[in-house]
C-alpha cells in the first residue's frame, strides 16, 4: 500500500514540474492575451499551445512525437499578433517545484487510509 501511495505522490510531484514552458504575453490597450507552450511529459512531446483569451483557455494546436512543432506554431501566432498591433512579450516560466509543504509525506498517511 505505500509503494502505491509513494507511486502517487511521484507522478503528482513530476506533473507540477512537467508543465513549464514557454509563455508569450500579448497585450493591446487593456487587453491581454495569453500564448502558451505545455510540455505534457518528461520531454518538449507530447505538447500543446494553449491561447487564453478574455480568461478562456483553448488548445490551438498539439503534438505527440514531433519536437519543435508546438514552439514553432506559438511563434507563428504572436507573430500574427504583432502584425495585428499587438505587443508581445516572452517569458520562459522557471521550473517550479511544489513546496514540502504541499506533499504529504508517506508516513503522514495512515495504513489503509483511502487516498481522497
Amino acid at each position: 500500500m505505500r509503494i502505491i501511495i509513494s507511486s502517487i505522490l511521484a507522478t503528482f510531484c513530476f506533473s507540477q514540474i512537467a508543465l513549464a514552458g514557454t509563455t508569450y504575453v500579448c497585450t493591446s490597450g487593456d487587453m491581454e492575451r495569453k500564448i502558451e507552450v505545455v510540455y505534457l511529459g518528461e520531454g518538449t512531446v507530447p505538447c500543446e499551445v494553449r491561447y487564453t483569451k478574455n480568461g478562456n483557455a483553448e488548445v490551438l494546436w498539439s503534438a505527440q512525437a514531433e519536437e519543435g512543432y508546438c514552439e514553432a506554431k506559438a511563434s507563428e501566432f504572436v507573430e500574427k499578433q504583432r502584425g495585428w498591433g499587438w505587443e508581445c512579450v516572452e517569458s520562459t516560466e522557471g521550473v517550479s517545484e511544489p513546496s514540502s509543504s504541499d506533499v504529504p509525506e508517506v508516513s503522514d498517511i495512515p495504513e489503509g487510509q483511502p487516498i481522497e
